[in-house]
């Protein structure tokens, strides 16, 4: 059975080696061997296999594309039917999949990691952004409120809703990985809004914040802008809100996180994007594991963590 009209797979024996891929250029020094398209997420998901055959690549993507489906139905603010609408709409979800409660149970560890700087609970203050209101005080107390997951039940408290848009996007590149690992493709690009590179073969990715590329290969990146959204002409108001504040900081232009999965590399990029330059240095510097390319808003590029993340050039 042949992917529906939603989905396609492109045979890539024409294309080249470069591809674009959401924010990013992905170069190597061969082209994939199919790539599958397909608006999903609000956007543009895209799987680029390396070294397939035609019948192995129709099952593998195949799977990826009824995987994000069913995630959408999951994580999607947009699908009124989605677990986490109904969440929002009615404060509770009994019999919660798998999935969502991961990722609460991740994203609630985030908001402590990160102390405050990440947060799901942000959507309202999101939505009164969006419509070009400023932050009011109720509006913050519905910030930082308790999300309780149980096996058999998420609630969360009265007034308050949820966006996962900073963390679901990078669990569905994490679970798509799985998927083509399991029909044996170890070499492939994965971009769901969050990129992730599969296997050892270095690839040279242009990184938005640098204005220049990176040679890294087996990595998760994700990138965060406040350019990418502006709700008012003075772009006092952008989609990268401070949970702690209801306020849009523009400490970056761009700011762009390596980590060893997407979901953490999509956490910590949002997180990132609402603290200033010492904050971001030290909090990276604690929870390890990640490296940081980042353009400031005066235009200064900084750079910090794991330097083997970004291709083994020492980052400082």
């Amino acid at each position: 059975m042949g992917l529906s009209r939603r989905q396609f797979i492109v045979s890539a024996a024409a294309t080249s080696a470069a591809i674009g891929v959401g924010a990013f250029i992905v170069t190597g020094d061969r082209p994939p061997g199919f790539v599958w398209k397909a608006p999903a997420l609000g956007g543009e998901a895209s799987v680029s296999l390396y070294g397939a055959d035609e019948e192995s690549a129709q099952a593998a993507l195949k799977a990826v594309a009824l995987e994000i489906t069913r995630l959408e139905r999951i994580f999607s603010l947009h699908q009124d039917t989605s677990e986490l609408s109904q969440l929002n709409r009615d404060g509770v979800v009994s019999a919660p999949s798998r999935d969502l409660k991961e990722v609460l149970r991740s994203a609630s560890l985030w908001r402590t990691r990160t102390e405050g700087a990440f947060d799901p609970t942000v959507q309202r203050m999101w939505e009164a952004a969006a419509a070009g209101l400023d932050p009011t005080d109720d509006l913050i107390k519905t910030a930082g409120t308790e999300i309780t997951v149980a096996e058999d039940r998420i609630g969360i408290e009265q007034g308050t809703a949820l966006t996962l848009n900073g963390i679901a996007q990078g669990h569905i590149a994490d679970r798509v990985s799985e998927i083509l690992l399991r029909h044996g493709f170890g070499d492939a690009v994965i971009n769901t809004g969050e990129l992730r590179l599969l296997g050892g073969h270095r690839r040279a990715v242009g990184i938005p914040a640098a204005k220049a590329a990176v040679s890294v290969a087996e990595v998760a990146i994700a990138t965060s802008e406040p350019k990418s959204l502006i709700f008012d002409p003075k772009g006092r108001r952008h989609h990268l809100i401070d949970p702690r504040t209801g306020e849009s900081p523009r400490y970056w232009q761009s700011i762009t996180v390596f980590a060893h999965n997407a979901r953490t590399a999509d956490s910590l990029s949002t997180a990132f994007a609402v603290l200033p330059f010492d904050a971001v240095a030290d909090l990276s510097a604690t929870i390890g594991d990640n490296a940081v390319i980042g353009r400031d808003r005066k235009g200064r590029i900084r750079r910090f963590g794991d330097p083997m993340l970004t291709g083994g050039t020492r980052v400082s």
